[in-house]
């Protein structure tokens, strides 16, 4: 058995709209795209497309061709789709790329990626792309790759949205970056409270959605993101190991962004293995105890 750590890269954090201000720059100003490296696996395994995946795709294209890859997208907004048209391996005939998103209506993600690179909004189309892609549109249950599994229950936001789950070995990874942890006690809040916790329970990472605080979210109900209380609380409930907090809102500053990482170690650190707000370029390794490196 490779004793090899997996490892996660943060290429893109942000949430709603991508920010390029000197204020959000140690937090990161790029939107949702997570790499998860498994040892011993040599395809590229990537969730969400933002701005975060043209990065990662300046990486692969320096690296030269020949990449395969699997990319699952948690739904169409704007904000995980946006780096979509700027991955430069797409436009290399030797690279293998499979898209994975679940359907939104009667779209599928074929039909889905199409229309958001359509001339009105992209001068690409998908059929100019010269990578061999395919896009598959997928169910909630768990679909075997080999050296792990990948599946999704639906989250609570404004679309149809995946929340991911990844198990390979004895490790699992969860990926949630648009949910809405809701409040009250209806029989629904109730219903999918106890789904969640039963789909995340154990996990060795969560990455979930954290855009606002209890008081903000007041405000926001039905805007389909969490408040960080919350989903400390829940993840704790769970029995999450590793909690990392995402998908931060484009009006934060990195000062603000620090206050509510200081409170969150200040209540939180102690029940978790580690517990934080992400950075864009961190490096999170599944092995203890030093699971956060900088990526260099």
């Amino acid at each position: 058995m490779n004793s090899q750590p997996i490892k996660i890269k943060l290429w893109g954090v942000r949430g709603s709209t991508p920010c390029a201000n000197d204020e959000n720059m140690r937090y990161g100003g790029n939107t949702s795209c997570v790499q998860v490296e498994i040892p011993g696996e040599d395809t590229l395994l990537v969730f969400d497309s933002g701005t975060g995946f043209r990065n990662l795709g300046n990486e692969l294209h320096g690296n030269g061709a020949g990449h395969k890859g699997r990319v699952f997208i948690t739904h169409p907004h704007w904000d995980h789709l946006q780096g979509f048209p700027f991955f430069k391996p797409f436009y290399d005939a030797e690279n293998c790329f499979r898209i994975y998103m679940p359907p939104n209506g009667d779209m599928g993600c074929q039909e889905i990626l199409q229309g958001h690179m359509s001339n009105t909004f992209f001068p690409v189309s998908m059929d100019m792309l010269e990578a061999d892609i395919n896009c598959i549109t997928t169910d909630p249950e768990p679909v075997d790759f080999g050296s792990y599994q990948v599946e999704y229950m639906w989250a609570v936001h404004t679309v149809p949205t995946a929340i991911y789950k990844l198990t390979a070995g004895n490790s699992t990874i969860v990926y949630a970056p648009d949910n809405e942890i809701m409040l009250g006690d209806r029989k629904d809040v109730h219903d999918f409270r106890t789904e969640f916790i039963s789909f995340v329970k154990g996990a060795d990472m969560l990455l979930h959605d954290s855009q606002y605080n209890r008081e903000e979210y007041e405000d926001r109900k039905g805007w389909g993101h969490s408040a960080w209380e919350e989903v400390v609380e829940l993840a704790e409930e769970a029995g999450v190991k590793r909690l990392c907090l995402i998908h931060h809102d484009p009006d934060k500053d990195d000062d603000t962004l620090d206050e509510v990482n200081r409170e969150v170690q200040k209540r939180y650190a102690s029940k978790f293995e580690h517990v934080g707000l992400a950075k864009e370029g961190q490096v999170i390794s599944l092995d203890p105890p030093d699971p956060f490196l900088a990526l260099v």
